[in-house]
């Protein structure tokens, strides 16, 4: 856009609209654009209007040449123009004056014939060619104009700040991956958590760089080879619960802890409830990419979380220092207090899913309803704690669930009576089989 080459709504007068020969409107179509009119004069000159900060139903109250009558044509309704010398283009959604339409088409037969994709051609460029102009000179809406402007200023910003913010190496915590997270196995690769916080939870990724080793034979491989290939994956974590890191422990720490009665390691007090658990550590994820070096698999991870960070940046990242542990020890006693609560309010809770008519989880769309069934029937629970016993609840309580069953266990029955009921060497298995 060139601010030379501009044009303005006042400038739109009476004898503007006199040389106008070519007028189309192009409605918003939501990331296609926010709509635009174009307009043409018999100069060879275009006008591109752009709906940019004007509401699209204006266009009427702007450019009166798109004015209608209450006479309907199909599913439109005519023009006003359409009285006075104008044509409506319903492929193009544009008026053109009828002492040009035959030379319109002309062109637009020519277009075709010369690119197999005619329709790349604007329907304004064809215009210009049945006026005898091959190269429009284009004027633009300042308004138009000054918001490209103010956007492109915002942009740089943007990109400006995002460059500063971008993650480094020093945000990448590469740790060794070991078989069921003990130290003392063969290890498998490494891995770096990424983590921050939003709406009240921990959320965070998981890079984890797989080493493929070399086989002697299928499935046979010896102490002593060699990496052949780094495998790259990328795991999601939207509520990180419990500590942000796993908890390695030793294979004779684990032979002590076992052999003593009522003993539990404090860092796994609430095993089953915490995120990195020794099981997750061979949740790998999504498979991203395979490279030949484990820096070229790390410099992809890092580029990755970068444009996929899920809004994880130097500014937002959370540090796993001490804050961690105490973050930990914050989120336990919460959600000990939430299990409390579940104890406490289980009777109400049973029933408000018992009376409930709708599926419970997120989706198939009930969870939201039941959510607001049990905090209408428990007031006492938040919905934050509700969250944390979620997983918990028996749903095979809830009432469509209950029906369902039943139906299936009619079904069951009708079907072995059935069977009990055939000849015998008509099916394959016998009824007895079959009620087994």
């Amino acid at each position: 856009m060139d601010r030379d080459h501009t044009f303005d709504l006042p400038d739109l007068t009476e004898d503007f609209w006199k040389t106008v020969v070519f007028a189309q409107e192009d409605p918003p179509s939501g990331m296609g654009g926010p709509g635009c009119v174009c307009l043409l004069s018999k100069e060879g000159k275009e006008y591109i209007f752009g709906f940019e900060e004007t509401p699209f139903y204006k266009s009427t109250e702007l450019f009166p040449i798109f004015e209608t009558t209450d006479e309907r044509i199909g599913y439109r309704h005519k023009y006003k123009a359409e009285d006075h010398g104008w044509k409506y283009l319903e492929k193009e959604n544009a008026l053109i004056r009828e002492d040009i339409l035959d030379e319109y088409s002309k062109a637009a037969a020519e277009a075709k014939r010369e690119k197999e994709n005619f329709w790349h051609f604007y329907a304004i460029d064809l215009a210009g060619r049945a006026i005898g102009v091959e190269h429009l000179e284009r004027y633009d809406y300042i308004g138009s104009v000054l918001y490209r402007e103010r956007m492109d200023r915002e942009m740089a910003e943007r990109r400006k700040k995002r460059e500063k913010e971008k993650l480094t190496e020093n945000e990448f915590n590469w740790k060794p991956m070991h078989v069921n997270n003990i130290p003392d196995n063969s290890e498998m690769g490494v891995y770096a958590l990424l983590m921050r916080r939003n709406d009240g939870k921990i959320k965070g990724v998981k890079y984890s760089i797989l080493y493929q080793y070399e086989e002697h034979s299928p499935m046979l491989i010896y102490s002593d080879a060699k990496v052949e290939a780094y495998i790259l994956f990328y795991a999601d974590y939207d509520d990180i619960i419990g500590p942000w890191d796993y908890h390695s422990v030793s294979r004779q720490e684990c032979a002590e802890l076992y052999g003593k009665e009522n003993h539990f390691p404090p860092e796994l007090a609430y095993y089953d409830w915490i995120t990195f658990s020794d099981g997750d550590i061979h949740n790998f994820g999504r498979f991203l990419r395979t490279f030949q070096s484990l820096e070229e698999a790390k410099a992809y991870a890092m580029y990755y979380a970068n444009v996929n960070s899920g809004g994880i940046n130097k500014e937002t990242i959370l540090k796993q220092e001490e804050e961690s542990r105490i973050e930990d020890h914050v989120n336990r006693i919460a959600h000990y207090e939430a299990y409390q609560m579940y104890r406490k309010y289980y009777k109400k809770i049973l029933d408000a899913i018992s009376e409930e008519n709708c599926f419970p989880d997120s989706c198939s769309g009930g969870g939201v309803y039941l959510r607001e069934a049990i905090l209408k029937k428990v007031p006492e629970i938040t919905e934050e704690q509700l969250r944390m016993i979620w997983r918990e609840l028996p749903f095979v309580i809830e009432k469509r669930t209950q029906d369902w069953i039943e139906r299936e266990k009619q079904f069951s029955e009708n079907y072995i009576r059935k069977a009990k009921k055939r000849k015998p060497g008509k099916t394959k298995r016998t009824a007895d089989q079959i009620g087994k």
